[in-house]
């Protein structure tokens, strides 16, 4: 029945389109379906995974499960059920809607796998670590020996945290880790610059090993292996942006400088327009709503840079800075929602397998619902303003107080995980 194919990783940027028939299953108590042909669809795996497109269907704006970013995936046992017996035609097979690529993720999380509360929790915070050894290596030149000590001690803490570590990608992530707390060069000079590079491969390591762990359990769904490959792929992707905002902000470009030529305004409009049609491709929810409004102010801010180079003002620069400083907000954000989310999905692992939570794993959630709530509520220290200061439609309100929520419930005597994973999606959907 199908053609013979070869399986590649989803490209986010290059996506694979397909057209086929297809049965969408209706939200609700009753099983309502409705029978659609030639949707156009993002292929993630051949026949069963597909993320939805924008223009899908002519019917689909009439159709919330074929909203752009929602995620469809194949379940053969619903269609047997509904047209008792074997499902051959395409037009028969039934799909049900995720809305988004983590509740997609969580309806498919239904196998047992231990190591996704431990293992991969883990390198995530390592990578996390190396990321702020990048950060902090940033301008280091001109610090004084305080802020030389606390990179150090950051990472002596990390490699003393993996220290006895097997594998060898951990093993190459830890060297780096050491590597990268050694301010001279190996003539001895002081070289702060070669930092980021030895974090980079340190993250690439990481990732690497991130990958392996997901393939060993035997039981492990294929199809949430490709849907956290997406993720993975998304928060580098956010992860890229927040970067470059920073350096914009960090290196002193907006400060005026008699050295700034119209035409290195001009390419760094140039560049922050490239940025912006990148982030356009995307519609993976939740995604999609954050890159749409980050676009739109890397493009007012691109306009604001042209229209400096064209009539020679310094002006309209500032007005850009403050643009840039609402991209890096919204991505600060969009990272508070990742850490929700992996808070979530370990949650729900526990609490559909009824395991124990151990304190030590207690006490790892209280810390992070505690940072993302000191993060969500406080200043934004390198813009100096609340994270949603100038955002059109603020979010905030409705979120912070179902993790202080979630939080209570986690810390009592005895873990109300249900409490938890109730809280925390109601804190996620807003985001």
């Amino acid at each position: 029945m199908y053609e013979r194919y070869r399986f590649s990783w989803p490209d986010l940027e290059c996506p694979n389109i397909v057209t086929r028939d297809l049965t969408i299953l209706r939200k609700g108590k009753k099983k309502i379906s409705v029978k659609l042909t030639g949707v156009k669809l993002r292929e993630l795996i051949p026949y069963c995974l597909y993320e939805v497109p924008e223009s899908a269907h002519e019917q689909a704006g009439a159709i919330p499960e074929l909203r752009p970013g929602r995620i469809l995936s194949r379940n053969l046992k619903i269609s047997e059920e509904m047209y008792g017996g074997s499902v051959e035609e395409e037009m028969e097979q039934c799909f049900i809607s995720y809305d988004g690529v983590y509740k997609a993720r969580r309806g498919l999380s239904h196998i047992e796998r231990r190591y996704v509360s431990t293992e991969i929790p883990d390198l995530r915070r390592w990578s996390a670590t190396l990321d702020s050894l990048t950060r902090s290596s940033w301008g280091l030149e001109k610090s004084n020996q305080e802020a030389r000590q606390a990179l150090v001690s950051m990472s002596a803490h990390a490699a003393i945290e993996h220290g006895r570590v097997i594998d060898s990608h951990k093993v190459s992530a830890r060297e780096r880790t050491v590597q990268a707390g050694t301010l001279e060069d190996s003539h001895g000079r002081f070289n702060s610059g070669r930092i980021p590079l030895i974090c980079f491969a340190g993250e690439k390591k990481l990732r690497k090993r991130t990958q392996i762990v997901r393939g060993i359990g035997r039981k492990m769904s294929f199809r949430e292996v490709v849907l956290e490959q997406m993720i993975d792929a998304l928060r580098n992707i956010c992860t890229g942006v927040c970067r470059s905002q920073e350096y914009r902000l960090r290196s002193g470009w907006f400060a005026q400088s008699p050295d700034r030529t119209p035409r290195q305004v001009r390419q760094e409009a140039d560049r922050l327009i490239q940025e912006a049609r990148r982030l356009r491709q995307m519609v993976t929810r939740p995604f999609a709503r954050s890159f749409n409004r980050c676009a739109v102010d890397l493009e007012a801010a691109a306009a604001l840079l042209q229209e400096a180079a064209n009539n020679r003002r310094s002006e309209p620069i500032s007005q850009a800075k403050e643009k840039i400083g609402q991209v890096y907000r919204a991505m600060k954000e969009l990272e508070c929602h990742w850490r929700l989310e992996e808070v979530l999905f370990e949650v729900s692992i526990l609490r559909e397998s009824k395991q124990f939570v151990s304190a030590l794993q207690q006490r790892i959630w209280h810390r992070t619902l505690q940072s993302v709530y000191r993060q969500l509520t406080g200043m934004e220290p390198l813009t100096g303003k609340h994270l949603e200061h100038g955002f059109k439609r603020p979010v905030l309100q409705r979120v912070v107080p179902h993790i202080q929520l979630a939080d209570k419930s986690l810390m009592q005597d005895l873990p109300d995980l249900t409490g938890v994973y109730k809280e925390l999606k109601i804190a996620c959907d807003p985001i």
